[in-house]
């Protein structure tokens, strides 16, 4: 690398594959490249680490830089700094069969101070499906300025259809979707977040990993501080609603489920199966319960084409200000769903 020389480079997108590359050559060339303003590294090769762990080299200009890995440790990202990203991503990918890792997500420790806030506005959880054989976990954290950081994961198989994949391998959706939950509750900032955001469209929730996850999910909303918003975008309400459930699989009592004070509630219809009386109760159940501990909603905002009969009715002794409906869906990159 070090035998190129591109003086005007802004974008430069690079992919490693085989047994291994050397950490350094690549660091090198990219410190030399001041102009550069997008990065994106594909690396499938083992890094050989032949850099002190202190070293950092400093990128002023780059605005997205995205490092997908195959093999864990994330061993390039620390070595990089860019004081003016506005979007970085880092992701690692494995194959359906691979043994998943014990570290799906990078600890904090791992990917360096240089690519923390002091604050975070948003953080957002979600699960995707691009085309026919890849799943893709994002965990986002949105910082002031409009910075994001990206965490993901992503399953790549050969399976027609990502639903049968993800069926077949449910274990994974349970690991991962735990694991997140960890990754967010062990932010060093985590009482600074404003806004939960989760997405998740696909229906793999059932009595066999519902209590486990509704668990870790309530687990991480009692260390929470006061939120603004709480978007909930998923296919199955249960996963944050069981403790309000008449359902016989909801096994998580209220008393697990502290939510703490939420200004704004935010919930997408569930298209493939609209909101039912048994789901219609618990939201009532949930927000009359923040009414009784003395933090009601100021408002809750629900995105559906046909609202229950009555709901309005039925909410809006429990809330401050309003209940509302809209027709509209919620975009992922949305960051004002009111």
């Amino acid at each position: 690398m070090n035998h190129f020389a591109f003086p005007n480079l802004t974008t430069f997108e690079f992919s490693a594959v085989g047994e291994e590359f050397p950490i350094s050559q690549l660091l090198n060339f990219l410190e030399a490249l001041s102009t550069l303003q997008t990065i994106r590294m594909k690396l499938g090769a083992e890094p050989l680490r032949d850099v002190p762990p202190e070293s950092v080299i400093f990128l002023p200009n780059v605005e997205i830089l995205s490092v997908t890995e195959r093999n864990p440790g994330y061993g390039i990202v620390p070595h990089i700094s860019c004081p003016s990203a506005r979007h970085m991503a880092l992701v690692r990918e494995q194959d359906v069969d691979d043994r998943m890792p014990e570290e799906i997500f990078p600890a904090w420790n791992t990917i360096g101070p240089q690519h923390m806030a002091n604050t975070i506005d948003e953080v957002a959880l979600g699960i995707t499906t691009t085309g026919d054989e890849f799943i893709s976990f994002s965990l986002s954290f949105l910082f002031p300025g409009s910075t994001t950081l990206e965490l993901g994961y992503g399953i790549i198989a050969e399976f027609e259809v990502c639903e049968e994949l993800m069926f077949s391998h449910r274990w994974k959706y349970d690991e991962v979707f735990d694991h997140a939950l960890e990754v967010i509750q062990t932010h060093p900032l985590l009482n600074s977040i404003k806004r939960l955001r989760i997405w998740d469209k696909h229906h793999f929730i059932d009595s066999r990993n519902l209590t486990s996850m509704a668990n870790g999910a309530a687990g991480l909303l009692r260390f929470m501080s006061p939120l603004e918003e709480l978007v909930l975008d998923i296919g199955d309400l249960q996963l944050f609603l069981s403790p309000f459930s008449d359902l016989p699989e909801s096994q998580v009592s209220m008393e697990q489920s502290t939510f703490p004070s939420i200004k704004g509630l935010i919930i997408a219809e569930q298209l493939k199966d609209p909101f039912d009386e048994e789901c219609v109760a618990a939201i009532v159940g949930f927000v009359r319960s923040q009414y009784m501990r003395g933090v009601p909603f100021e408002r809750v905002v629900f995105h559906t084409r046909s609202p229950p009969a009555g709901m309005a009715e039925r909410l809006e002794p429990w809330v401050g200000t309003s209940v509302h409906f809209s027709e509209g869906t919620i975009s992922r990159d949305d960051q004002d769903v009111m």
